[in-house]
């Protein structure tokens, strides 16, 4: 684990806290960044928090274009057994890819997690997208096109909060196309969940389609499940202009998972 470099706003860090520990897991082309006012109200509340640079992220495109989904799972995997030496109880809070590795890594670790947040979980992505990637796996066309500009910059309705996030520009082909196989996993195991799950998503999501919600719950077997859709947010939630109430949301759930999920269900429509 890195130490925080406060003139890096992509630096991976740490918040010390007491016995049960949170693992945050970023997103493709994102940066542990996304996680600072959750970590903060994480830390103020007593837990230790850990947000972990996934291989291939803050650094250059160019880079993240030779990993894939299983290198970016094993930096989580690593970062949940080096907490798992010091903290009884782990909760794992995922966005987007970081929640398809969360999903996968909570599977793995089993007894070990206290229990897992979803947040804007891309099971599916778009018809198109879904299908170009699905291409991208099986034809080279990666070499042609190594790369897709992201023209409108991160999914966040606040153009503020996106300009200050430190994101790739473009999205490697190649990588994004793994992505498929953390959907693959997670569609193959999440059934086998036996711990508390909450899932979040923005209703507005432009990268993972809100019905992701209803797949995700219906694949979803622990009775301690519970979704919340946030009805002003897109695809970054934990800065989004409901960033407040989906703090408020992790921070109730890991204090009481399994209390927390059976207020639910929350309406899905």
């Amino acid at each position: 684990m890195e130490d925080l470099d406060p003139s890096d706003p992509a630096a991976p860090f740490e918040r010390p806290g007491g016995p049960v520990a949170v693992l945050c897991l970023h997103g493709l082309t994102g940066t542990p960044f996304v996680w600072r006012p959750l970590a903060d109200a994480l830390a103020a509340a007593g837990y230790h928090v850990r947000a972990p640079r996934l291989v291939g992220h803050g650094h250059d495109p160019a880079v993240l274009r030779h990993t894939r989904f299983l290198d970016w799972l094993g930096t989580a995997r690593r970062a949940f057994d080096d907490l798992a030496e010091r903290h009884p109880r782990i909760f794992i809070v995922g966005l987007s890819m970081g929640s398809l590795a969360g999903l996968v890594l909570a599977h793995e670790r089993g007894d070990r997690v206290a229990g897992v947040v979803a947040m804007a979980t891309p099971l599916e992505l778009k018809p198109t997208q879904q299908l170009m990637l699905g291409l991208a796996r099986k034809l080279p066309l990666a070499d042609a096109l190594p790369y897709a500009l992201k023209r409108s910059g991160p999914d966040v309705s606040d153009p503020g909060v996106a300009a200050a996030m430190p994101d790739y520009d473009r999205t490697p082909i190649a990588a994004a196309a793994s992505m498929l196989e953390g959907q693959a996993a997670v569609k193959a195991r999440m059934a086998r969940l036996s711990v508390p799950v909450l899932v979040q998503h923005g209703r507005h999501d432009h990268v993972a389609p809100v019905r992701n919600v209803q797949l995700l719950m219906d694949g979803l077997r622990t009775p301690s499940r519970r979704a919340i859709i946030y009805p002003r947010s897109w695809h970054i939630l934990p800065l989004d202009v409901e960033h407040t109430a989906v703090i408020r949301d992790v921070l109730d759930f890991v204090e009481d998972p399994v209390g927390f999920t059976r207020r639910g269900p929350q309406p899905l429509a």
